[in-house]
């Protein structure tokens, strides 16, 4: 299966922006498949970079619990 890039991400939210959601109010949520518990999604993170030059931003994460990095 492919990964979620940020461009399907972005799309997926300007469409839902477009069909008249407010986005301020759309909260966001993980779950490891449909029928697992709901985490709610608190903070978002630069993830990983090239190995080359670790200058290239290549994922993002979302966090549950980013006590650590606050």
């Amino acid at each position: 299966m492919k990964s979620l890039t940020a461009k399907k991400l972005l799309n997926f939210l300007i469409d839902l922006k477009n069909d008249g959601h407010d986005l301020s109010k759309i909260t966001i949520n993980y779950r490891y498949d449909a029928d697992s518990e709901v985490d709610a999604c608190t903070y978002i993170m630069e993830d990983l970079f090239d190995p080359e030059t670790n200058n290239i931003l290549e994922s993002i994460c979302l966090l549950t619990d980013p006590d650590e990095y606050l």
